[in-house]
């Protein structure tokens, strides 16, 4: 996690430093985030990044932070992705609020598949050091994962291994109610949403895999799951976790989605932007959902 973002979640959350993990007082605020899924940049072109950081800048209710949700490069196989990362960084360095890498396929097969560049060169261009990592803001606990699903391939066995082992671990030494960023479509299936079924769309984590187990396991805990990857807005609770889908911000002019959670009750409020009164066109545009109530309550 880059030092200065860790400075500045600790002047939010008025953190000490207790056996290694950030810790701060009780604090009863409702929690507010911007997510930007699967932006998809690529070389020479930034996409809408840059309307997409102007518009967050400009929010009535600036959010604690924002989380880029993976896929925030396309990462082709022609593609300059090393340069692609470095202007995705430069961009987000424009906004107010600290920011955050979630790490997509598009990130890993670029690096593991195409080796257009390496682990070490994406992670410093994200000033991030590890793949999977954990923070504190206000009372609640974030964890970022990387859920790529050829992790479960024998080749990237110990990956997966590190990452399990340490997800465990971070679990369990928290009590704070916890929300999951993750890019792959977890807690989904292809019977989901008619647009997977008709267009063939099967390449899901199979059911029961260890992240909806563990989560399941710390589902009192978790008040959200937060994932891309199928460029879709829904959401379902399945195993008393809620997952939601985040429609992509490649699409619809730059579109993002600032969420509210309360951190007693659990609940929450998506609000999309920009917001549109078109039909969802089977998911494909994000949706406004969940209690008003919730955001209503940090309105000046």
């Amino acid at each position: 996690m880059r030092m200065e973002l860790w400075l500045l979640a600790g002047a939010i959350t008025m953190v000490g430093c207790v056996n290694g993990r950030a810790q701060d007082a009780p604090d009863d605020r409702v929690l507010n985030f911007v997510v930007i899924p699967d932006a998809h940049t690529r070389t020479g072109s930034l996409v809408y990044l840059p309307q997409i950081v102007e518009r967050i800048n400009a929010l009535t209710i600036q959010p604690d932070f924002v989380m880029s949700l993976g896929d925030n490069v396309s990462g082709g196989e022609d593609h300059e992705v090393q340069a692609d990362a470095e202007r995705y960084e430069a961009a987000v360095g424009e906004l107010k609020a600290p920011h955050y890498y979630v790490i997509g396929n598009h990130e890993c097969i670029p690096i593991e598949v195409y080796k257009l560049l390496t682990w070490e060169g994406l992670l410093s261009a994200w000033d991030m050091q590890e793949r999977w990592y954990s923070f504190d803001v206000h009372g609640f606990h974030i964890c970022v994962l990387d859920g790529w699903i050829s992790l479960a391939a024998a080749a990237f066995a110990d990956d997966f291994g590190r990452e399990q082992e340490w997800l465990t671990q971070d679990l369990a030494q928290t009590d704070r109610p916890t929300v999951v960023f993750i890019h792959q479509a977890l807690g989904f299936q292809q019977e989901d949403c008619q647009q997977w079924i008709d267009s063939d769309n099967r390449k899901f984590w199979p059911a029961g895999n260890f992240f909806e187990t563990i989560f399941e396991r710390y589902a009192d805990q978790i008040v959200g799951v937060f994932e891309g990857h199928k460029h879709k807005s829904l959401y379902k609770t399945q195993g008393g976790v809620t997952y939601h889908q985040m429609g992509a911000s490649h699409a619809h002019d730059g579109q993002f989605a600032q969420v509210f959670i309360d951190p007693e009750t659990g609940e929450y409020f998506v609000q999309a932007h920009p917001r549109v009164d078109e039909q969802n066109y089977q998911h494909d545009i994000q949706q406004t959902y969940g209690e008003k109530a919730v955001a209503d309550r940090l309105m000046p």
